[in-house]
């Protein structure tokens, strides 16, 4: 039997899609009621640090997704995250990096196996994906589950933890190629013999270089 052709990876945000999807997503929910708003503002500047550190990064995302639907049935949940696909299809060509997705693009007609990695939901990532019209692959990505009337995150899928979500999904390295923009993502980035960095800020840039000493592709 021959052996299985090894994997491309594709961060989502910011590689795929500009700007944060989950992120997004939340604050139209936020947004929509007076209260959930002055909460989210007024605890924003003390939750703001722990985003910036993946082990506890989870614990601000958990709250806010919890403080955007608690109280919100499922069906009105749908409904919000419909309008708000509707409104992205609309900014389809702002909000796609085409130099990456012309690489996914060439990727899939070339055989090779692609699969999106995210720190988003994985159900929203794969949502969005298609609503920007996008071919349909496998996405590996954060859950939520019900808690004290709304939702809160049950895994967040960044940093090391996207490998662990990659090999229950049956997916190992080495793989094939990796794309991302941040160095969030060096535990994927070191796991290829082709690590691309999409569009990175100068902090990615500089921590992905000194890891990988310059072998890296830059794509912009």
């Amino acid at each position: 039997m021959p052996a299985r052709a090894a994997t491309v990876l594709f961060d989502f945000d910011g590689t795929l899609v500009r700007g944060d999807c989950a992120a997004a997503w939340l604050r139209d929910l936020l947004a929509s009621h007076p209260l959930r708003r002055l909460l989210a503002g007024a605890s924003f500047p003390v939750l703001k640090p722990a985003f910036g550190w993946w082990r506890v990064a989870w614990m601000p995302a958990s709250f806010y997704t919890w403080l955007a639907t608690v109280g919100r049935t499922d069906e009105a949940l749908a409904e919000a995250r419909e309008d708000f696909l509707r409104l992205c299809a609309t900014r389809r060509e702002q909000l796609l990096i085409a130099p990456a997705v012309a690489r996914l693009h060439a990727h899939l007609a070339a055989g090779d196996p692609v699969v999106i990695v995210t720190g988003a939901e994985a159900g929203l990532a794969r949502s969005l994906w298609r609503a920007l019209g996008q071919p349909d692959v496998p996405v590996v990505g954060s859950s939520v589950r019900p808690a004290l009337g709304g939702y809160i995150g049950a895994e967040h899928t960044v940093g090391p933890r996207k490998l662990r979500a990659l090999e229950r999904a049956g997916i190992h390295p080495p793989f094939a190629a990796v794309y991302s923009d941040s160095a969030i993502d060096l535990p994927l980035l070191c796991e290829t013999a082709r690590p691309v960095l999409v569009q990175p800020d100068p902090r990615s840039l500089a921590r992905v270089d000194k890891r990988l000493r310059g072998a890296f592709e830059t794509l912009l």
